[in-house]
């Protein structure tokens, strides 16, 4: 209650605190759901049946866990935006590594959970991601291992629900050295200074403005859950499995769409998935390209601002690629998205530090600008 922060934090500080409190319904949400859910290919479908139509409340625990995973995503690429726009992976590079670390356990989580309702984009979806393991040497193997057997089944499935269900108590861990690595140093701020000598206390300047923030968060998940439950689900994932047929375009949640679309510009398998390791893990690479800054904010660098903007842009439109047909002109679009992506990416943190060298009429190689 005494962690001292600086005293000029605004909203986007608030979405560490509201991502824990969404992990903490997912996971109590998630182990209600559990207690009526069977994990056979042919008696799945029935359980969740059952948890919509006649279990108590089965109906909202389902919306809630479904609106609470678009909602922890959007959470997600909120604060690591926040944390791109200002800078905050330079002073504190340990944090950063953990919070991608807790991204990639949450990206392994939710499309875990994609598959449990056993529908059409379920399998399919499943089929897709796990034949990637084959690119690796010795993939085949892993992936027979996985499926226990030559083809997705019982096994399979009852697989995918145990690391469903354990996965978030990693999360949860791993939240928690992500906050103990965080008090360390203490809090970025969006100006990008050293407040050390002017701190205030977390409690009750930031308690006040969390449960603010709460309060904004649970009404849009009521909202979600209980309005427009199925805004986001794909209409497949409702259907029987039809192993003889495949849809005309499988594609996962809103949430892996720019992955997915990175993951399809490229025709070859093993290059198309490194593409989209890149493209994921790529934010790692941020404290390492900016190590020589002395500043944090993009708000002194106006290039790197309008690279940052192109960049949230691009992801959208990658978004939209990904749910489309990989057919024509979109496979084009998907290319250009990739590009566009890693190549913003990858220059924000140089751009800035060249506009800071300017700013500051420091030694510094200026070619770049023709002077």
């Amino acid at each position: 209650m005494k962690y001292p922060c600086p005293p000029n934090l605004n909203i986007w500080w608030n979405m560490g605190s509201m991502l824990f409190v969404t992990l903490g319904i997912q996971i109590l949400s998630g182990l209600m759901l559990s207690m009526n859910y069977t994990a056979d290919s042919a008696l799945a479908t029935s359980s969740m049946n059952y948890i919509l139509r006649d279990a108590n409340y089965g109906w909202a625990l389902r919306s809630t866990h479904m609106a609470g995973a678009s909602l922890f995503f959007a959470l997600i690429y909120i604060h690591v935006g926040r944390g791109v726009y200002y800078g905050s992976y330079m002073k504190m590079p340990h944090v950063w590594y953990s919070g991608v670390t807790l991204y990639l356990l949450s990206m392994g989580v939710g499309f875990l959970g994609y598959v449990l309702p056993w529908g059409v984009m379920s399998y399919w979806g499943l089929t897709v991601i796990t034949n990637m393991m084959t690119v690796f040497p010795g993939g085949a193997r892993a992936l027979e291992w996985f499926q226990g057997g030559f083809s997705i089944s019982t096994l399979t499935l009852k697989r995918v629900f145990v690391l469903h269900f354990l996965l978030p108590f990693v999360i949860l861990g791993m939240s928690v050295v992500h906050v103990i690595l965080l008090h360390n140093k203490g809090s970025s701020n969006p100006l990008g200074l050293d407040t050390t000598e002017l701190v205030v206390p977390f409690h009750p300047y930031y308690t006040s403005k969390d449960l603010v923030g709460f309060v904004f968060m649970l009404v849009g998940l009521a909202a979600l859950a209980l309005t427009f439950p199925k805004i986001t689900a794909d209409p497949l994932q409702w259907q029987a499995i039809n192993k003889m047929k495949t849809p005309a375009v499988i594609k996962p949640e809103w949430y892996f769409l720019y992955a997915y679309a990175i993951l399809r510009s490229v025709p070859h398998k093993a290059g198309g998935l490194a593409l989209m390791f890149a493209a994921i893990l790529g934010i790692a690479l941020l404290p390492t390209l900016a190590k020589w800054s002395k500043t944090q904010s993009m708000k002194i660098s106006p290039i790197g601002e309008a690279l940052f903007f192109v960049w949230v842009a691009n992801f959208v439109f990658l978004g939209i690629i990904g749910s489309q047909e990989p057919a024509g002109a979109w496979i084009l679009a998907g290319q250009v998205g990739t590009f566009v992506h890693l190549f913003c990416m990858l220059s924000i943190p140089i751009v800035n530090k060249k506009w800071e060298d300017l700013v500051f009429y420091e030694d510094g190689d200026y070619s770049f600008l023709g002077v």
